[in-house]
């Protein structure tokens, strides 16, 4: 939020915040909200896709037949598909949230 906002941008974020009687507030709270959430999923996805990653490594340098992890394999690469779809969602309605909140501010 800092680097979308700049410094003086994040602190009035802030401040807006705490004014919960103002719709300016809410969207405020609400950027925050899906920035945090954005966050989550990040790590998320970077979890599923260390593990998909791990999965492949042990399957191809292990002393069992690739066939045997398969089933690992197709479940992390799933898993990891699935959290990517679930960020991008969340990014652009990161985004979207964003243009809301800036557009309000030149209305203030």
């Amino acid at each position: 939020m800092r680097t979308a906002l700049g410094d003086d941008g994040y602190i009035a974020l802030r401040r807006h915040r705490q004014a919960t009687h103002t719709a300016l507030g809410t969207l405020a709270q609400l950027l925050c909200d899906t920035a945090r959430e954005a966050d989550r999923l990040h790590t998320t996805l970077r979890r599923y896709a260390t593990s998909a990653r791990d999965h492949l490594n042990d399957t191809l340098t292990g002393p069992f037949p690739p066939h045997t992890d398969a089933h690992a394999i197709l479940y992390s690469s799933r898993a990891t598909e699935v959290h990517a779809a679930r960020y991008a969602q969340q990014m652009h309605q990161l985004d979207l949230v964003l243009d809301a909140y800036q557009t309000a501010l030149l209305a203030v």
